[in-house]
Formats: C-alpha cells, sequence, structure tokens
C-alpha cells in the first residue's frame, strides 16, 4: 500500500519528512485560495535550496581557494615528478593532503551537496507518487470517493474490474487493492491521471452517492495537479510535444547552464587534468541524463528538479559575482587563520580523521615491505646481480637506484637465478 509510506530503511524517513513540509506548505497556500501542488513544490524547492546555500558557499569557496594555492600544489607535484614508486607516491599524497589542511579546503568539499540532493530527490519521488499519503488536504479530496466505492458492494466488484481491465489497468493494477481497507481504493484513485476521475462518473451511473462524492471533489482534484498550461503534474510527461514536454526541456537547459557556471579547480597535475576531463563530460551527459529521467517521471518531480537547477544556476552566479569581487588574499588568509585553530584543535584531541589513518596505514605498510626488503638484500649475497632488467626485446628497463622497485626487482632476479642451479 502506498499509503503506508513506504520507502526503505533511509528514503522513508526522508519522504515522511519532505512529505511534512510540502503538507505544511500547501494547506497553507489553500488557506489563500492557491488549490495547487506546483506552487508547493515551487516553494519547497526555494527552501531546499536556502538549506544548501550554505554548503554551496562553501564549495565554491573552496575551489576559489584551492585555484588561489595551485602554485604551491604545483610544486609539491614537480617534486615528485616521475616518481612511480608506493613511498614517493604516499609522500606526494600526504604533502597534498598538509597543503589542503594549512588552507582548510578540501578536493572532496563540492561533494556534499550532491549527495544530499540525491536522497531529496529518491524521497520526493515517493511523496509525488503518491500526494495522499502525505498531504491530508488531498486524501480529503479523495477520501469521500473511495468512501461510497467501498461502501456498496456492486460497486467495489466494478472496481475491481476497472482496477485489473479497465483503460488506465496498465498503470494501476501493480497497486495491490484490499477491499477491506479503503486507503488502497486511494492509492488506485491518486494514480489515475487528474482527468480520469470525472470518467469514473459512467463506471458509477447507478450509484448516487458515489457520483455525488465525485461531482463535489473531482474539480479540486483537477485543480491540485493542474498546472500552467494544462500540466497535470501526477504523470508523466513522455515524449509528446504537450506543455507538459517543457518541464524535461527546461530540466536539461537549467541543469546545463548550473554546471557551466561551476567553478572548477585549475591544476597541471595529469591526475587532476584527467579528473577534470571527467567533470567535462559529465557537464555534457548529465543533463541529457536529467531530461530522460524528466520524461518519465511525473510531472512535479520534474518541476523540483528543473526549479532546483534554475536556482542552482543563478546562485552560483551570485556567489561567482561575489567572489570576484573580493581581495583574495584577505580571504586565503582567513581560512588559513581559521585552519590553524582547528587544526590545533584536532591536534590536543588526538583524533585522526578516515583518510588520514589510511594514508598512515599504507605509509606504515610501505615502510615493513622497504624494511624487509632491506634487511632480506643485506643478508643474502648479492654482489653479482644488478636491479636492473633486460625484457624479450633486449632493452634494459631501469629502476631508480635504493628505490622500493629496485630492491624487489634485484631480489626477485637473485631468486630466479637460484631457482635454476
Amino acid at each position: 500500500m502506498l499509503l503506508t509510506q513506504q520507502g526503505g530503511f533511509i528514503i522513508k524517513p526522508i519522504a515522511k519528512l519532505l512529505g511534512a513540509i510540502l503538507n505544511v506548505l500547501y494547506n497553507a497556500l489553500t488557506n489563500i485560495g492557491i488549490v495547487n501542488i506546483g506552487v508547493a513544490i515551487i516553494l519547497f524547492t526555494v527552501l531546499a535550496r536556502l538549506l544548501l546555500l550554505v554548503p554551496l558557499i562553501k564549495q565554491n569557496k573552496s575551489t576559489k581557494v584551492m585555484n588561489y594555492i595551485q602554485p604551491e600544489v604545483n610544486k609539491i607535484n614537480k617534486k615528485y615528478k616521475g616518481k612511480k614508486d608506493q613511498d614517493s607516491i604516499l609522500k606526494q599524497q600526504s604533502e597534498i593532503r598538509e597543503l589542503q589542511n594549512k588552507y582548510g579546503v578540501s578536493m572532496t568539499g563540492g561533494c556534499l551537496t550532491s549527495l544530499i540532493q540525491m536522497p531529496i530527490f529518491l524521497a520526493l519521488y515517493r511523496v509525488i507518487q503518491n500526494f495522499p499519503a502525505y498531504v491530508s488536504k488531498i486524501y480529503d479530496y479523495y477520501s469521500p470517493i473511495a468512501q461510497a466505492i467501498k461502501a456498496d458492494e456492486g460497486a467495489v466488484q466494478a472496481f475491481q474490474d476497472f482496477h485489473q481491465n479497465g483503460e488506465y489497468a496498465a498503470s494501476i493494477k501493480a497497486i495491490a487493492l484490499d477491499t477491506s481497507n479503503v486507503d488502497t481504493f486511494i492509492d488506485v484513485l491518486a494514480k489515475l491521471p487528474a482527468d480520469a476521475i470525472d470518467s469514473l462518473k459512467t463506471l458509477f451511473a447507478g450509484n448516487p452517492d458515489i457520483i455525488n462524492a465525485i461531482n463535489s471533489n473531482a474539480e479540486n482534484i483537477k485543480h491540485v495537479y493542474s498546472f500552467i498550461g494544462g500540466i497535470d503534474l501526477s504523470t508523466a510527461p513522455g515524449f509528446a510535444l504537450t506543455a507538459a514536454f517543457a518541464i524535461p526541456v527546461l530540466s536539461m537547459v537549467f541543469q546545463y547552464l548550473s554546471m557551466k557556471v561551476t567553478p572548477q579547480q585549475a591544476s597541471d597535475d595529469p591526475t587532476q587534468q584527467a579528473t577534470m576531463k571527467t567533470m567535462n563530460m559529465m557537464m555534457k551527459i548529465f543533463p541529457i541524463m536529467s531530461f530522460i529521467v524528466c520524461v518519465n517521471v511525473p510531472a512535479g518531480l520534474g518541476l523540483y528538479w528543473a526549479t532546483g537547477s534554475l536556482l542552482s544556476f543563478l546562485t552560483t552566479i551570485c556567489i561567482n559575482t561575489y567572489f570576484s569581487r573580493c581581495d583574495m588574499e584577505k580571504v586565503v588568509e582567513k581560512c588559513k587563520e581559521k585552519a590553524a585553530v582547528k587544526n590545533a584543535k584536532k591536534k590536543a584531541s588526538g583524533k585522526k580523521s578516515f583518510m588520514e589513518r589510511m594514508q598512515e596505514a599504507a605509509m606504515g605498510q610501505a615502510e615493513g615491505q622497504s624494511t624487509q626488503l632491506n634487511n632480506r638484500v643485506s643478508s643474502t649475497s648479492l654482489k653479482s646481480y644488478t636491479s636492473n632488467t633486460m625484457n624479450n626485446n633486449g632493452e634494459v628497463k631501469k629502476y631508480r637506484e635504493g628505490s622500493l622497485a629496485a630492491k624487489a626487482n634485484l631480489l626477485q632476479r637473485y631468486n630466479d637465478s637460484s631457482s635454476k642451479k
């Protein structure tokens, strides 16, 4: 039953929270004469974006600071250029991390807003799939119709047949209909297009109670889901050239513009450049994915996505304009001072981040391997062996003297030679 507000361990509580917010917004709007869930969705999106504004500002600020200190990052990368052994790679990563800690920035700082948005999108999908389960006034529009059908055995039988074999069976028969529970009738009714409620009059022409319930509530149900140009927010736009098709198109356009103005980190490091190429590819693919998703989900969800992308585009432009007029030296110095205080508290507490513990473990493992090899090398007579390797083409591959790879290859050649004797 959709009215049980299903959605899983993570999504269900988020859907309940979003549904409660939409319920408050919709009830407030109906009190001033606006009986439309589309306006509530737009207001909800504005509210959600305001809550995400602080993380978005921090993300943009972090990117600006990273670009400002990029020369220092380049020095570290140049220092370890061409060094591919594990020890050098770990030291390079450690120095870059220390530099980022010094200024209080992070390469992954921009992931927060993206991670927050996905569960919101999935939870809102649950809400829009069945508004009556979350918005009390919309429930009240469907309830009299469902109650009237359930009270008549003949009507129940007719509704069951309509549920399994009627005109809209393809979209509603997957929903379980429990004739002893009125909420399941509402589940099925809510999955019908808003205009289809009137068509039920023919099905129940012999029952005046059902006809009266439909006449009393059908107009309200239409107003609930009808948006600009007669768009039905409860159904997917599809690829038909209707007014609803504008929603996925606008979603794609606004998504592209939003990603286009999002600041990107500049770097001459090949690894980071590869990452930026991936980001540029995503900038081309993600808007198309947004379009495809919005074509196939209820238009109400597409309205949320399109509105959110537009607001993201506008707020990013405003934030970029603000930072372009700032004295970046002062901004960076302030970040450095805050980071110093934070790092001092962290040091005093003795706590370490997950990434720090992982890196220390990796460096410790590498040092252990190096020590083990040193002991084995020093205890073995290897005077007549070289650490270089000749491949099948007769080319000699050289290793940096004293490196972990050189020692490992030296010992391997000794072992291979010993096994042949």
